[in-house]
């Protein structure tokens, strides 16, 4: 799969966005039902997942998950940023919990070789640690 933008319904990608960065749970679900798959990304190749991830937004992760998004899935500009390394530099603690029951795994790296226990550690947020370990 590429970091390419998914074409699709005009706008809907971007109603996706601002829904998931406004934490609007019940217009990601209307999305989603309508056909916006739940592995689409932005014009920078971001997955819906990882902005969800990153804005701490537990219960749109869990929307997305439930609809398929793969919590394994890099996405960005590089194709090297990880949902889970994501929530767990901002200490985001229970989207860590959601995506780690969803099968994404503590240990990959990204990129630039980090792994969610190396940011979470590195920006002290004990909770974080601890879902991690």
């Amino acid at each position: 799969m590429t970091n390419e933008r998914t074409a699709g319904p005009n706008g809907a990608w971007d109603e996706l966005f601002s829904a998931v960065y406004e934490g609007r749970d019940d217009t990601v679900v209307t999305l989603l039902r309508s056909g916006v798959p739940a592995e689409a990304t932005d014009q920078d190749g971001q997955s819906a997942l990882y902005a969800a991830a990153v804005s701490d937004e537990p219960g749109v992760v869990r929307l997305l998950l439930a609809a398929g998004a793969d919590p394994e899935r890099a996405s960005g500009p590089d194709g090297g940023d990880l949902p889970l390394c994501g929530a767990a530099c901002g200490g985001h603690t229970e989207v860590v919990l959601a995506l780690l029951a969803a099968g994404a795994r503590p240990d990959r790296r990204e990129a630039y070789g980090f792994t969610a226990l190396t940011w979470a550690v590195g920006q002290g947020h004990t909770d974080t640690v601890e879902a991690l370990l």
